[in-house]
């Protein structure tokens, strides 16, 4: 018997033909309402349309952008198995500065499964691999869980204006894009679908230990760049080093690798120290998605600490949330200033009006990479980065010693924002390791940003594919693949990809009755039969032609003698 999240063995069964079942319009994906009566998708307060959300009420909004963004999903990927979504909204952690948006994950995963519908799918990706519930379901051509949904997700329900809750801050309903200073619900929900669809990974990455022992479908795409190793190859002492080894980790899939050069722009950013020697190098940054891009050859110069009033505003003298007071030091070099309190707008606004000429925030907790820069502030002309609390203590040591540190802060325009030197995609390794986060998301130095990087960025746009997003390249190297006639083949495999799958045999408008099988190539009996026709020099070479395919078929014991008769008379009166 199978069981959710344990191995499912099945006997391999081979054939040379399978029955057709009609075809439907891409992949349907369905939303379960998990919610009780008065909350979440059922909550009756009276909400006016907004950004192309029909709805009237809060929880019919709700339920509108969820399906939407299925919708998304399903006119993206291809299963000929429906995928159920079981979805609640709920008073999740939040507070005045951070919050859990939302979650989803896969309810179920799959391995050593086989083919359902014999002959119509292509199976497992590899044996002993743990496969997501839906990714199953497509290789098996069947639905190997019935009596459960496929993905759960759950969102925070306080995103309504609870003061408490970021502000303010809530979620955007509309479907157009425009949330403004709102949470766009239906970014972060294409976002977390594509976890549950196969984006994430099964093992610890606190541990490194593989569940039940076995690899899964995504982590076998992960290599190490310093180990020489993928994680299928590590051992759990490893694969938990390779967790934290930041900026160093890829994901390592032909497709993915193929989308890299027409996704991510070309310069990483970084900052270069020229001097003194004993600190000069290339450092990690994190950009920010104010002020300008970082561009070649960069900014350079002196770097110098920028001091400002210990006060309300901040209480630190070199928080820079006040008006900088060594403005004549700062005046055309490099402001470095510590994170905290304030905004990161706020800090870089009172540097750039003190002459500063780029500005590094260095972090106030440890830990790489260090992430980017948030908020919005039209009127702020110079670059600036984040850099790690290690390399801020480095500098500033430095500077304590009465020594002259310059730099540039810029691209290295010989590798892509996002990507390492060979090309490949890099996964975001934070040290310390972020459960949840780490490995199942794309770097966060990725630019244009993708919707897979472990935080939600207000430029994301809808696609999810190449050239803006490299999310669909990831899933069909995991599995999934393009299958326009969800007869369980890749189009790439398929000698038919759109197969005429009508459930019975029709032949000049005569419909024959006898069912419309289809072979293991892909084409079914009216595809065959069609390509006849279309081969056939006249009306006598059709009626030639359809009977040796009927006289194999009959042999093949696929069509009993009575309905050959069937299909060669409506044949004979094709005209």
């Amino acid at each position: 018997m199978m069981e959710r999240r344990s191995i499912f063995t099945a006997i391999v069964l081979l054939s040379i033909i399978a029955p057709v079942t009609p075809a439907q319009a891409a992949s349907k994906i369905t939303i379960v309402n998990f919610d009780a009566v008065n909350e979440g998708f059922n909550d009756p307060a009276p909400r006016p349309p907004v950004g192309g959300n029909a709805g009237t009420t809060l929880g019919d909004q709700r339920l509108i952008a969820f399906q939407a963004a299925a919708d998304k999903w399903g006119a993206t990927i291809d299963s000929p198995v429906e995928i159920f979504i079981g979805a609640a909204f709920d008073p999740l952690t939040c507070t005045a500065t951070s919050a859990t948006l939302g979650q989803a994950r896969t309810e179920a995963i799959f391995a050593n499964f086989d083919d359902q519908k014999v002959g119509l799918a292509p199976g497992p990706v590899g044996l002993n691999l743990w496969h997501h519930s839906a990714l199953a379901d497509e290789r098996a051509g069947a639905d190997l869980d019935p009596l459960d949904v496929d993905l759960v997700a759950q969102f925070n329900s306080r995103l309504n204006g609870d003061p408490t809750c970021l502000g303010g801050t809530g979620w955007y309903l509309g479907l157009d894009g425009k949330a403004g200073s709102d949470i766009d619900l239906f970014t972060v929900l294409l976002h977390e679908f594509a976890h549950g669809l196969g984006f994430s990974q099964f093992a610890s990455v606190n541990s490194g230990i593989r569940l039940l022992g076995l690899d899964d479908v995504y982590n076998v795409h992960i290599f190490d760049n310093t180990t020489h190793k993928f994680w299928s190859q590590m051992t759990d002492a490893e694969r938990k080093a390779s967790a934290l080894n930041t900026r160093n980790v890829i994901f390592s899939g032909s497709t993915v690798n193929a989308a890299v050069p027409t996704v991510l722009a070309v310069g990483t950013p970084l900052l270069a120290l020229l001097s003194p020697g004993t600190i000069a190098g290339n450092y990690q940054v994190g950009a920010a998605a104010f002020g300008p891009q970082l561009a070649a050859p960069g900014v350079s110069g002196a770097i110098v600490v920028a001091t400002d009033p210990a006060d309300a505003a901040g209480p630190s003298a070199t928080d820079g949330c006040s008006a900088i007071v060594n403005a004549a030091a700062i005046a055309g070099r490099i402001a470095l200033i510590d994170r905290g309190t304030c905004g990161f707008i706020v800090k870089v606004k009172n540097a750039q009006n003190a002459g500063a000429i780029a500005v590094l925030i260095g972090d106030n907790v440890a830990g790489t990479p260090p992430a980017g820069l948030g908020g919005a502030d039209p009127t702020i002309t110079i670059p600036s980065v984040r850099i790690s609390l290690a390399d801020a203590n480095a500098i500033k040591a430095q500077l304590a010693a009465a020594s002259v540190v310059t730099g540039t802060l810029g691209v290295n325009l010989a590798v892509r924002a996002g990507a390492d030197a060979t090309g490949g995609a890099l996964l975001y390794t934070p040290n310390p390791v972020a459960p949840g986060s780490t490995i199942s998301h794309w770097d966060t130095i990725a630019f244009p940003n993708q919707l897979m990087e472990p935080n939600i960025n207000a430029d994301l746009t809808h696609s999810v594919q190449p050239p803006q997003d490299m999310t669909l390249p990831a899933l069909y190297d995991i599995g999934w693949f393009a299958d326009k006639d969800l007869d369980g083949l890749a189009d790439d495999r398929d000698a038919c990809p759109t197969s005429n799958r009508a459930a019975t045999v029709v032949v000049g408008g005569i419909n024959t009755g006898v069912v419309n099988t289809m072979f293991t190539n892909g084409c079914t009996i009216n595809d065959t039969v069609a390509r006849i026709f279309a081969g056939a020099k006249n009306h006598g070479g059709f009626v030639s032609g359809v009977a040796h395919l009927l006289d194999s078929l009959v042999a093949q014991g696929t069509i009993t003698d009575a309905e050959k008769d069937r299909i060669q008379s409506a044949a004979a009166h094709t005209k």
